[in-house]
């Protein structure tokens, strides 16, 4: 008997640095990929779970730091406008 486990990701950007920086950590770690340029969409197939959740956690963070809207919260905080916890005292 064989018996085979395929997990297929599909990461959908909204920001093409993300798309980039995703793209080379995952030649990084020595991961397949394909990319739709189009609709900024990269596919890959994971042999375990673990290296799924990996890349899906990777693809978030990298999707927040590449969104515009997240830089210029960081800018307002930094600029001595009160955090969310120093407001709600």
């Amino acid at each position: 008997m064989l018996a085979e486990k395929n997990l297929t990701g599909k990461f959908k950007f909204e920001f093409s640095e993300a798309v980039k920086s995703f793209s080379q950590w995952l030649v990084s770690i020595g991961q397949d990929f394909s990319y739709k340029e189009k609709d900024y969409t990269i596919t890959a197939k994971f042999e375990c779970d673990e290296d799924y959740y990996n890349a899906e956690a990777k693809a978030l963070e990298l999707e927040d730091k590449a969104n515009p809207q997240m830089s210029f919260d960081l800018e307002e905080d930094n600029n001595g406008t009160p955090s969310v916890s120093e407001r709600s005292e």
